[in-house]
């Protein structure tokens, strides 16, 4: 057998999925490593000291810096009495149940445009499907923009975080702040493009599909 003909055969398998089903593929694994990562990160700066938390699901780690070196990494979940993030807990439960439950119907989709059922839907039934992804898909991407800075004020206490990602600076002692989505959420943005363009795919195949053809010989007037 000639080198490399196993990963031509299994190339040739994945294309003959077809670009919706690959996209949703796709999504499905990027939404399943989003879950594992950290959605959001805070940074406190006191001088050449730094702090920088990444908060996850269950636990949120933060790397110490001190004179410009790493001096370690504590990992607590938000259960610990050691936490003063309740509020930034409360909010990532939510995010990434949401996360979660955005799998799901990727899940299922992919499914559906696997059987012979799912690949003949009527074309309403395809945009139905279409917006049902689309929905879930921005709830779960803007629900932590919209909820983690009210809760990041609330257990920070001393400044409003009136963003996603920003910075600001407090006085006494004089201390810089900084914060942004993390790795998770990024590839969450990534997972939700595949995924909405693996569903709307094939409404837009159906869609074409009932322009009628052109009569033999036609071409369009000068």
């Amino acid at each position: 057998m000639p080198f490399g003909s196993p990963w031509r055969t299994w190339i040739a398998r994945v294309l003959a999925l077809g670009p919706s089903r690959i996209a949703l593929g796709l999504a499905v694994l990027l939404v399943l490593v989003s879950l594992a990562l950290p959605f959001w990160s805070l940074s406190q700066a006191v001088g050449t000291d730094t702090d920088i938390s990444s908060f996850s699901w269950t636990t949120f780690t933060t790397d110490r810096y001190r004179g410009g070196a790493w001096d370690g990494t504590e990992i607590l979940p938000y259960s610990s009495t050691l936490s003063s993030y309740r509020a930034v807990a409360s909010v990532l439960a939510t995010a990434y149940l949401l996360d979660l439950v955005f799998l799901i119907v990727l899940a299922v989709v992919l499914a559906l445009f696997s059987l012979e059922y799912g690949r003949a839907m009527p074309t309403l039934s395809l945009l139905i499907l279409s917006l049902i992804v689309l929905g879930v898909a921005l709830v779960a991407l803007f629900f932590p923009i919209v909820a983690i800075p009210g809760a990041a004020t609330t257990d920070v206490g001393t400044f409003t975080i009136n963003g996603f990602w920003g910075s600001a600076s407090t006085a006494g002692p004089p201390t810089g702040w900084s914060w942004g989505p993390g790795l998770g959420w990024w590839i969450l943005l990534v997972a939700v493009v595949l995924g909405t363009v693996g569903a709307v795919l094939p409404y837009v195949k159906s869609i074409r599909a009932m322009i009628p053809s052109p009569p033999p010989g036609w071409r369009p007037s000068p």
